[in-house]
């Protein structure tokens, strides 16, 4: 198996193509079966307005960010997907680790994590992927997940539940744990809706075994209490701040184009050391 060619080279080529394949089979129990990207089959849950949309109708999920971590995957690939959601990017993590790589997908999301068992079964990808039921943070310990109204993509465990939302005892765990008896780390992909700086804390060790690790990690400076801080530890671990352009080209990223936030409010880094 092997990543397809048209994810990794054009935007506009991905986005056509993904289209022109798409199909969705409405099952049992609220969940849609979709392809996404032209070739992997995914589970999705109809209840989630965040994403299955894009999925189910669109083929992919923000298709600059598939594009750039496509890129950076190699065969073989040691990689741990934080914040996983449906899986979307485990997938193309688990197309490229083939039979000499791991993936590790870590979802806090109970239904979610079921979701993502199902879609590396039913993709053949089993042997080499696996879905840890809990939210990344610093330390083990429990957290509340706070998970929007169909916004399940926006889930936390660090903002405060509004009067609408529903709340998960779920259990926390750090990547140094998690992948603590791997040879290697490649690749991480962190995604966590705020939580990013006890991430970032939880894989010091990660970070210092793998001189060569490449993180893609989301950049949310509201979401931190001090948001220079954390890029200054960033820094202090070796990586240059840079971050996905909209059309999945890396570029360098100011410290005050940081803080201030993107279009959306965030950024999408793409962190890794010079040679």
């Amino acid at each position: 198996m092997a990543i397809p060619d048209h994810l990794t080279g054009d935007r506009a080529l991905l986005e056509e193509i993904s289209r022109l394949h798409t199909q969705t089979v409405s099952l049992a129990d609220r969940v849609i079966l979709c392809r996404v990207l032209s070739k992997y089959l995914m589970f999705a849950d109809a209840d989630d307005f965040s994403v299955t949309p894009h999925l189910a109708l669109n083929g992919y999920w923000e298709s600059w960010t598939t594009l750039a971590i496509a890129r950076a995957l190699r065969p073989g690939v040691h990689a741990v997907d934080v914040g996983a959601n449906h899986g979307y990017f485990t997938l193309l993590m688990a197309d490229a680790a083939g039979a000499d790589g791991r993936v590790l997908a870590i979802e806090p999301n109970p239904r979610l994590a079921e979701l993502v068992a199902r879609t590396l079964e039913v993709n053949g990808y089993s042997r080499c992927a696996a879905v840890l039921a809990a939210a990344a943070g610093a330390s083990s310990g429990i957290a509340s997940l706070v998970v929007p109204r169909h916004r399940w993509a926006d889930a936390s465990i660090v903002r405060a539940a509004a009067s609408t939302d529903e709340v998960i005892a779920v259990e926390t765990t750090s990547v140094d744990d998690a992948a603590r008896a791997w040879p290697r780390v490649d690749f991480v992909k962190v995604d966590a809706e705020g939580a990013e700086e006890a991430i970032w804390a939880g894989m010091s060790c990660t970070l210092r075994r793998n001189r060569h690790i490449v993180v893609v990690m989301e950049f949310k400076p509201a979401s931190y209490t001090d948001p220079r801080r954390f890029l200054a530890r960033i820094a202090a671990d070796g990586f240059p701040l840079r971050r996905i352009g909209d059309d999945a080209a890396i570029e360098p990223l100011s410290d005050s184009d940081a803080v201030r936030g993107g279009p959306g409010g965030d950024w999408m880094l793409f962190l890794r050391r010079p040679d």
